[in-house]
Parts: structure tokens; C-alpha cells; sequence
């Protein structure tokens, strides 16, 4: 059927939600902060990490325009053992994760309103207020208004890196940190950079069922050349703006002596900070409400998404969930994602840095394994050969299962055996 390129913008979305939900902690916190220790010495590895997890993340969509069916009906059609590893992948970082990007957006709120209250309160009026949008059935409104507000963080952060190569920023005498394979502090910051970059790769479900909410809407799938257009939007213009953050940091903050702090609400300051050093004292207002409202995206995106899926998958793990509505299993888990995350907050938060560390680098222990069943996927029998990759996919798709594994088996090594 012949489609105009007019009809593309009817289905665009899925991709732009997918940006909305990775630019975030993997960007704000972990790029900016990359370029602001080590200046551009990681920049090929923000480059190399979303390149090696494209064919991991584009499964989520391709699988759905073929079947017509979520990419957990992949999983579950290769057997018991990948539907319980993404179940219990699932449950075991969602609370994690959540209560991670609901840590950020507190600061930024903090910042907001002149807040100064325990970041576990603050977090969880977000998930409260958060809670309450979902239940109202208000997120498609506020899904709307965050491409905008997506949109003008990314002419924002374009505007500051291309000011901050003109700011006369002072710097340090000594040369400035390098990074070291034989480190392990380095190592370790390697790997919570990696681990959500661009995202966990459990978000591929997502994106399976965000395609699947835009069929609902439109009454039919895209073609797959608009649908794989709309993914990669959403995947490659977050990577260049992965590079843009970290361009930021190395800019204004590489050398100068200056350190991000590990609190929250400072850290959200000294982010805004970076943008007004490099646009002016004018732009502080604009730069720092699109920044908390991207971040809340993020909060809400997985606030909604994890329930979602953990949901679907319980249901499939467990037959006998079957006989409960999704709709009334769906509220259970949201409730346990944010009682969870609140009490993360409450009773094991030492610092913002350790808790996004420390889930970061779960979710990249975790990559190599949802990667191998994403590959199984991508080309198993599900995917009819004609609307498979090509054979450079499939290389790139194994290059990329191979080094999670290599990569976590030697952080590991160096980690608790050295």
C-alpha cells in the first residue's frame, strides 16, 4: 500500500517516547558527569554503547510491525526460561530504577520550589502526584506536552555546548584526570555508564508495547519503513545528545577543580549551573524547568512502564494471574513499585551517586543476557528471513552479546577478585 511521507507523522511517537524516557539519568547524570571527570577520553564509549545495543533495542519494534504482538510473545515463544529471566530481571530492578530517576527529579523539584525536606518525602509526593496522573488517565496529555518540552532541552543543550567552546572557563595547571583500564574506580564508572546507555534494555518491551498503544489509536500499524524511521529518531537523536552532554561537562567542568556533589539537590544545581555558565544568567528559569520536566517523563514513563510489562509477564509466568484483570494487576504492581522505591530512599540511600552507580551497573549485568534473548528473537522464527536484518546486523548483533558478557565477566574479576 502506498503510503504518503505526510501519513509518517500519524504514526510517529513511539520513538519519541522512548527519547523521553532515555534522556535521562543515562544523560543528565552519567554523560555530563563522564565529560566532567575524564573531559572526551569516554566519548567513543558513549558512542560504542549505543551502537553495539541497536539491534538489542530495534527488536522492539520490528518484532511487533511483523506479528502484530508484543516482544514478550517472542520471549514466551522460546520457552519458559526467557519469559522468568525477564520477569525476574523485572522485579528485581524496578523498585531500584524507579526510585533512581525519582531521586534526580527531586533534586531538580527541590530546586524548583526551594524545597528543603528528606529526598525520600520529596520522592514520594512525586510518585504520589505521579500515581494520581495514571489513575486519572492524564498521561497522554502530559505525553504530548514532553515532546515539546524534549525538544526545547534539546535546542537548550545544543545552544549551551556550542557557547561553553567559547566560555572562558579556568583550568587547572595539572593535567586533568585520564582514564584507566587497570582502575578499578575507573572500571566501575565504565560500567554505570554503560548500564543505561541509552536505557535498559528491558525498555525494548516498552517501545513492542508503545507500537501497540499507537495501533489502538490509529486502528493500524505503520509500515515497517516509518515505524523503523520513528525508532531511530528516537534511538540515534538520543545518542547525539548522550555526546552533547558529555561535550557540556568535559567544557565547563573538566580540569576546573570542580566536582559534581553526591546529593541530589546540589547536583541538580550545579547541572543548571553548566547551562547558565555557558548561556547566560537569562536562560536559568528556561533550562531548569525543561530539565525537571524531562526528567519527570523519565519518572513517570518507568513509573507506568514497569507495572505494565511485570504485569504481562506475571500473567505469563504465573497462568492461574490470568483469571485477574490486567487493568486491577497492573494497580497491585504500581503500588509495590512505589512503596518499594520510597522505602530504597528511606532506608538505603547514602548518596545520589551510589544509588544511579549502583543501578546502572545492575542493568549492565543484566544486558547480556536480555541481549542474547533479544538476538534469539531478532532472528529466530517468529521473523520470516525476508523481514529479518541484514547479515551485518547479525554480526553487530553477536559482536555486541559478546562483549556484555566479556566485559561484565571482567568487572567482576576486577571487582571482587582483585
Amino acid at each position: 500500500m502506498s503510503i504518503s511521507k505526510l501519513s509518517f507523522f500519524k504514526f510517529l511517537g513511539p520513538g519519541l517516547l522512548y527519547a523521553g524516557a532515555a534522556v535521562g539519568v543515562s544523560h543528565l547524570v552519567q554523560s555530563t558527569r563522564a565529560g566532567a571527570v575524564f573531559g572526551f577520553e569516554l566519548l567513543i564509549v558513549v558512542i560504542f554503547a549505543n551502537v553495539i545495543k541497536y539491534p538489542f533495542f530495534e527488536v522492539g519494534t520490528r518484532y511487533t510491525i511483523v506479528t502484530g504482538k508484543s516482544l514478550l510473545d517472542g520471549y514466551e515463544n522460546l520457552g519458559r526460561v526467557p519469559i522468568w529471566l525477564f520477569f525476574i530481571i523485572s522485579v528485581g530492578t524496578m523498585c531500584i530504577i524507579v526510585a533512581t530517576v525519582t531521586l534526580v527529579t527531586s533534586g531538580l523539584l527541590g530546586i524548583m520550589f526551594g524545597i528543603q525536606i528528606a529526598p525520600w518525602m520529596l520522592c514520594a509526593f512525586i510518585l504520589v502526584f505521579c500515581f494520581c496522573l495514571l489513575f486519572l488517565g492524564k498521561y497522554s496529555a502530559l505525553d504530548q506536552l514532553m515532546k515539546w518540552i524534549v525538544i526545547g532541552l534539546t535546542i537548550s543543550t545544543i545552544l549551551a555546548v556550542f557557547f561553553s567552546f567559547y566560555a572562558d572557563v579556568p583550568k587547572l595547571e595539572t593535567a586533568g584526570k585520564s582514564f584507566s583500564l587497570s582502575d578499578a574506580a575507573d572500571i566501575s564508572f565504565l560500567i554505570a555508564l554503560m548500564g543505561w546507555m541509552p536505557i535498559p534494555i528491558e525498555a525494548a518491551v516498552w517501545q513492542s508495547d508503545w507500537t501497540l498503544a499507537k495501533k489502538e489509536q490509529n486502528g493500524e500499524l505503520p509500515p515497517m519503513k516509518w515505524a523503523m524511521l520513528d525508532f531511530n529518531i528516537g534511538y540515534w537523536g538520543t545518542t547525539i545528545l548522550a555526546v552533547f552532554f558529555l561535550t557540556l561537562g568535559a567544557n565547563m567542568m573538566y580540569n576546573t577543580g570542580k566536582v559534581f556533589s553526591n546529593n541530589a539537590a546540589t547536583f541538580a544545581g550545579e547541572l543548571i549551573q553548566l547551562y547558565t555558565s555557558s548561556l547566560g544568567s537569562w536562560s536559568y528559569p528556561i533550562i531548569l524547568i525543561a530539565a525537571f520536566f524531562t526528567m519527570f517523563s523519565t519518572t513517570l514513563t518507568c513509573f507506568d512502564a514497569y507495572p505494565r510489562v511485570v504485569t504481562n509477564s506475571s500473567q505469563r509466568v504465573f497462568p492461574r494471574l490470568k483469571k485477574v484483570s490486567s487493568e486491577k494487576l497492573y494497580w497491585v504492581w504500581i503500588l509495590i513499585v512505589g512503596v518499594g522505591a520510597v522505602l530504597i530512599l528511606a532506608f538505603f540511600l547514602t548518596s545520589m551517586k551510589s544509588l544511579v552507580d549502583f543501578a546502572t551497573t545492575v542493568s549492565f549485568l543484566n544486558a547480556p543476557i536480555l541481549a542474547l534473548i533479544h538476538h534469539f528473537i531478532l532472528f529466530g522464527k517468529d521473523i520470516p528471513k525476508e523481514q529479518r536484518p541484514g547479515p551485518w546486523m547479525n554480526l553487530l548483533s553477536w559482536f555486541g552479546i559478546l562483549f556484555l558478557f566479556g566485559f561484565s565477566i571482567y568487572f567482576l574479576q576486577i571487582r571482587f577478585f582483585s
